[in-house]
């Protein structure tokens, strides 16, 4: 919105503000607007030339006193302004992601002011109209500094891109920590019965457990001041062609290294990485419909080539 419009919006919310409060302050009121008491003051002197009509007796009026302000005539404005429908569906949908953070207070102030917006907002306010989802990120990295902070255990269904696959485990967590963008939740794999890092990302599902969380007393947390995760030598070095789209994946995965060419929105890449399974290849060749091809080694471009080749019959036959 233009300063204008600021004013605007702002002129027309300070009368029945003001007529609320019966005897306003002027310095709560210009903290209440978020602007200066000098502006405020200029602002409401604009005021005295606003009305019905150019008649005195239609022009609103307003008394000065010391430091506060008061309305003795109104000009029709004493009602507040109410949301229009794209203002209450804005609202409505800020308040539904408040509310749907994991841990978040159930008929907390967020929920009790969604509700009455829905009820004055009745059915110009479509509560099928827009899908709200908390980001990946935001929606798990709450809930893991909240089972950090309290010392609870968690359950969670993660998928492990090494492997290709979903596993449920039940986790103590330790630390939450972000690097290069991403979340992790570093907590003892109660499965694994080691310290195991998981990338929230990754989580599919996930939930506090009304149990404490109870990590061995000598844990050893990682050292990740050199990244997260560090191939091994041992791991099998592969190289992709990633086609227009799946440039992310050289931006997700460490690479040894990325060679682009092509304009912006035909852009490929040729790309170098190690990986711990070779099914993780598999999988992402799979998911993206022949736009990501095995270069090397020629034995696991051979072979998901042929698992490819055997899916497509599979689904051919059904």
């Amino acid at each position: 919105m233009t300063d204008t419009g600021d004013k605007v919006s702002r002129l027309l919310a300070l009368v029945p503000y003001i007529v609320n409060q019966g005897v306003a302050s002027i310095s709560e009121t210009a903290a209440a607007f978020g602007i200066g008491e000098a502006q405020l003051r200029k602002e409401l002197e604009m005021l005295w030339l606003c009305g019905r009509s150019s008649g005195p007796e239609d022009l609103i009026d307003l008394m000065f006193e010391g430091d506060t302000v008061s309305v003795t005539y109104d000009g029709g404005l004493s009602r507040p302004l109410k949301l229009t429908a794209t203002e209450a569906m804005t609202l409505a949908v800020a308040l539904r992601t408040l509310t749907d953070v994991p841990g978040a207070d159930q008929g907390g102030a967020a929920e009790r002011a969604l509700t009455k917006i829905e009820a004055a907002a009745g059915q110009h306010l479509d509560a099928d109209a827009v899908d709200i989802r908390l980001t990946v990120r935001d929606r798990w990295l709450t809930l893991a500094q909240q089972a950090v902070e309290q010392k609870r255990a968690l359950e969670l269904d993660y998928y492990s891109a090494n492997r290709d696959e979903t596993t449920h485990r039940v986790i103590d967590p330790v630390r939450v920590f972000v690097a290069d963008g991403i979340g992790y939740l570093e907590a003892w794999c109660r499965r694994a019965e080691a310290m195991r890092i998981f990338r929230l990302d990754r989580f599919e599902d996930a939930r506090l457990l009304d149990e404490p969380a109870n990590p061995p007393a000598d844990v050893t947390l990682a050292d990740v001041s050199a990244g997260v995760y560090r191939p091994a030598p041992e791991h099998l070095l592969v190289e992709l062609r990633l086609g227009p789209g799946w440039e992310w994946v050289s931006d997700y995965y460490p690479c040894e290294s990325v060679e682009s060419a092509g304009a912006p929105h035909q852009l490929t890449q040729r790309v170098t990485l190690r990986v711990a399974n070779p099914a993780w290849v598999a999988a992402l060749v799979r998911r993206s419909g022949g736009a990501v091809t095995v270069l090397a080694p020629d034995w696991l471009a051979r072979d998901v080539e042929t698992s490819a080749a055997q899916a497509l019959a599979a689904y051919g036959e059904q």
